[in-house]
């Protein structure tokens, strides 16, 4: 049985763009940015750098695609875990598992608490950004609590982990996978008790700083997507797109560069996100040349039908400012109906959002 899937950290993205632009022929491959199994497509920060003493907000958006249809989902929240030794996310899993057997241990619906929060995502909710949050209170001593170190800021740092699976979650033991990380304590499993893998079970973190300097971030917002240079509205109201479909098939579209391209005959659009120009200063970091530099922002596209090309596009470098061509194609699918595509902005700070929209494929 596979393991489950890991919600990608930041520093991953570079690692995956640049996979992207090596490959050139791939058959028997969907793109990445093509949703066809359960995904957590973003988790969202209101703080992501934070004030000792705050209350930070999580918002997850996760999407089930696997089948005819979503299924509905089960999420849970763990938090409380600061300041772990070297900043190892993995050294807060044996404080996580003691916490899950506590609170899931005895089956039933699991109780809310200051650090664990279940949810369910109904199938309705699938895809919707923001459908399961998380509250949690930054301790007033998460900077003064750890060492001053010798050199560079000095902060603290917060953890929040999360699950999300379209079956039924249970603690597990925790185990070594043979290394220095242990395996997540968490499983989930379907009404026979069977092992869900990745297309049904998605685990991972995300961090908050708080710096003694009191530096904040704000995080990048998306104020729509435009297709073909037309405003797309929000909702699923008679007033959304509606566009011809392309006849070739998924599977004839994995083969795509390896001969015959089977959709250069389709009408393919033009997705734009609206983005501005709002890159902050980075502090702390500086060019060669003594200059500030800014944050760097990205931003993913995604569909749970067609295909995106490219799927990333830089939106601000550090050093050469806001790019401001960072549009991606989208060839419709084959299958006529109503299709979501989403765009997520982020920057290498944790800061991000999402937006969510609609098109009909006749």
């Amino acid at each position: 049985m596979s393991r489950p899937s890991f919600y990608a950290p930041r520093w991953l993205l570079s690692v995956l763009v640049l996979g992207l632009w090596l490959i050139s022929c791939t058959p028997g491959f969907d793109a990445v940015s093509k949703i066809n199994t359960l995904r957590i497509l973003a988790v969202e920060v209101d703080e992501p750098y934070a004030v000792p003493g705050d209350t930070v907000r999580f918002s997850l958006t996760a999407v089930d695609a696997l089948g005819d249809s979503p299924r509905g989902m089960q999420v849970v929240w763990i938090g409380g875990c600061f300041n772990p030794q070297g900043d190892q996310y993995f050294l807060c899993f044996e404080q996580l598992a003691e916490q899950l057997q506590s609170v899931m241990g005895g089956g039933g619906t699991p109780p809310s608490s200051e650090f664990f929060k279940g949810d369910f995502i109904s199938s309705e909710q699938s895809g919707v950004p923001r459908a399961s949050t998380f509250d949690l209170v930054i301790p007033d001593d998460i900077v003064t609590s750890r060492p001053r170190p010798d050199t560079g800021p000095y902060y603290g740092i917060s953890y929040v982990f999360f699950a999300a699976c379209a079956g039924t979650l249970r603690p597990t033991e925790l185990q070594s996978l043979g290394g220095e990380v242990p395996e997540f304590p968490l499983e989930c499993i379907d009404d026979n008790g069977q092992k869900l893998g990745s297309d049904s079970f998605v685990i991972g973190y995300t961090q908050v700083y708080a710096f003694e300097d009191g530096r904040l971030n704000a995080s990048p917002p998306i104020d729509g997507l435009t297709l073909d240079g037309a405003a797309m509205p929000d909702g699923q109201g008679d007033d959304i797109v509606t566009v011809p479909s392309c006849p070739a098939t998924s599977e004839a579209r994995r083969t795509a560069g390896c001969g015959e391209d089977p959709v250069a005959d389709c009408t393919k659009f033009t997705l734009n996100a609206i983005i501005a120009d709002v890159a902050e200063d980075d502090p702390g970091a500086f060019g060669g040349d003594g200059q500030q530099l800014r944050e760097t922002i990205w931003v993913t596209y995604f569909s749970d039908g067609g295909d995106l090309a490219p799927a990333i596009k830089l939106v601000s470098d550090a050093t050469l400012g806001y790019r401001p061509d960072f549009t991606t194609e989208w060839t419709p699918p084959d299958e006529p109906g109503v299709y979501s595509i989403w765009a997520v902005v982020r920057d290498q700070r944790g800061g991000s959002d999402i937006v969510q929209r609609f098109v009909r494929v006749e």
